[in-house]
């Protein structure tokens, strides 16, 4: 299928959008890897009946700021927004994984009139983890413990996931781009994009959201999310797949975000 790129201006950045399809609006919000090609299977399968618009968040190393600063997702909502109101075709549908699903949820709060739906897979809600901050000391003694023995995988991928983005799955200069976002992200996007909780009365203000989990994933992060969607009253199902569903079952995924789209229609 065809792909056009083009940037979108907003505070401090160009975001690299990448646009397939045709029909009502969708926004994929790729998780910390930054990076909209590692989503192109998925913005494949969601462009027969959508206009998928996949982007670089922030700090990835085609939609660089010209000011770096402690990302949180009341910023990112400000970008998804900046993409919704550019496209400018009502409002849109919007995907969110890990980090990206927590900038989808602000956007929901944030932005509810450019909203048509949200879906999330296991956004970054580590403080709803079941000791609250447990995911930042998962991650952290990880890290310490495996780093010196694992190559080619950042230990935060292995960490999360189960073959979360294998560098075999990626040509060179993919590669060269997820270990400068990776490097990024972790500078500049852990423990702010990741601690925001969710009140009864913020989820409140999100009209139409469905959540899914990966039964692969270690279990903090679907507790987190499972917690969050029925505090908000929201739907959630499971997945067989790992924090990555976009790389493990896309065809599920796209299958799951087609029924929850035009559950709203």
């Amino acid at each position: 299928m065809e792909m056009k790129t083009f940037y979108v201006p907003t505070k401090d950045c160009e975001l690299y959008c990448e646009q397939r399809g045709s029909g009502p609006l969708m926004i994929v919000m790729p998780d910390g890897s930054n990076d909209a090609g590692v989503y192109s299977a998925f913005a494949e399968l969601m462009a027969d009946e959508f206009t998928v618009v996949a982007f670089d968040p922030r700090g990835g190393s085609r939609s660089l700021p010209t000011v770096d600063v402690h990302v949180t997702p009341e910023i990112l909502a400000d970008d998804i927004a900046a993409i919704i109101r550019y496209m400018d075709m009502g409002k849109a549908s919007v995907y969110g994984c890990s980090s990206g699903g927590q900038a989808v949820l602000m956007t929901g709060v944030m932005y509810p009139e450019l909203i048509k739906n949200i879906m999330i897979h296991e956004a970054a809600l580590q403080m709803d983890t079941p000791l609250p901050g447990a995911g930042f000391e998962f991650i952290k003694t990880f890290t310490e413990v495996y780093a010196p023995h694992i190559e080619g995988v950042p230990p935060f991928n292995v960490a999360c996931s189960i073959s979360f983005y294998p560098p075999e799955a990626y040509d060179a200069e993919t590669n060269a781009r997820l270990d400068k976002n990776a490097a990024y992200w972790g500078q500049w996007y852990l423990g702010t994009i990741d601690s925001h909780s969710y009140s009864a009365e913020e989820l409140a203000k999100i009209s139409a959201c469905d959540f899914t989990v990966g039964a692969w994933t270690p279990a903090w992060m679907p507790y987190a999310n499972i917690a969050t969607a029925e505090r908000g009253g929201f739907e959630w199902s499971w997945l067989p797949c790992s924090h990555a569903p976009h790389m493990t079952c896309p065809d599920l995924l796209a299958a799951h975000c087609h029924k929850a789209i035009h559950k709203y229609d």
